[in-house]
């Protein structure tokens, strides 16, 4: 409904230390204080048993340079 929306990458990791990245679209401010955000990542996404075994991620914002690495990733 909201298009183009801000995408991220998002990186991830594993317990034995697979990494990986994704792109994410949905994704937004829940707080300012203390500092909190969301994203929204479907179980299917091979990602997401990394995001459920740790709770952690790291969110790269993207720039116009990382138009095509973000195109790449996603």
């Amino acid at each position: 409904m909201l298009y183009p929306l801000p995408v991220v990458m998002v990186s991830v990791a594993d317990r034995a230390g697979n990494s990986n990245i994704i792109t994410v679209a949905w994704t937004g401010t829940v707080c300012t204080n203390p500092p909190m955000l969301y994203i929204s990542v479907r179980p299917e996404r091979y990602s997401y048993g990394m995001l459920r075994d740790t709770g952690e991620f790291v969110v790269n914002l993207t720039t116009k340079k990382l138009a095509y690495a973000t195109d790449f990733c996603g």
